[in-house]
């Protein structure tokens, strides 16, 4: 049995790496890129549409003021917590968002009832 044996280098393992990575770089990021783009123009598409023609109810607004709902809290957060103490309100950036908007706003109120700098 005759076994043949390819060796790279120094330099050539560098070249090579530099290949996988670019490769890696192509799979991964450009289909996310493209996924990001096309939601992001329909979005827009969808509100501009929306306010040319006055379609009615805006669907996404009204994703939105469920956020004020008490109900969901515990699913999407609240857009605003307000400190009992000293009545400082912290607003939530996530509010909205499922799991994530209510995590930060846990965060928060954990944040709250720890601040060591309460007088």
């Amino acid at each position: 049995m005759v076994v043949h044996r390819i060796e790279f280098n120094n330099k050539e393992r560098e070249m090579l790496e530099s290949l996988v990575v670019g490769q890696t770089v192509k799979n991964v990021v450009l289909p996310t890129a493209l996924a990001v783009g096309v939601g992001s123009a329909a979005y827009l598409s969808y509100k501009a549409l929306n306010a040319a023609y006055d379609w009615g109810q805006d669907i996404v607004d009204d994703m939105k003021d469920l956020v004020d709902k008490e109900k969901l809290e515990p699913i999407l957060g609240k857009k605003e917590y307000t400190d009992p103490e000293t009545g400082q309100t912290y607003n939530n950036p996530f509010a909205g968002i499922p799991v994530i908007g209510s995590l930060f706003g846990s965060g928060i109120n954990i944040g709250i009832a720890t601040n060591p700098f309460k007088e």
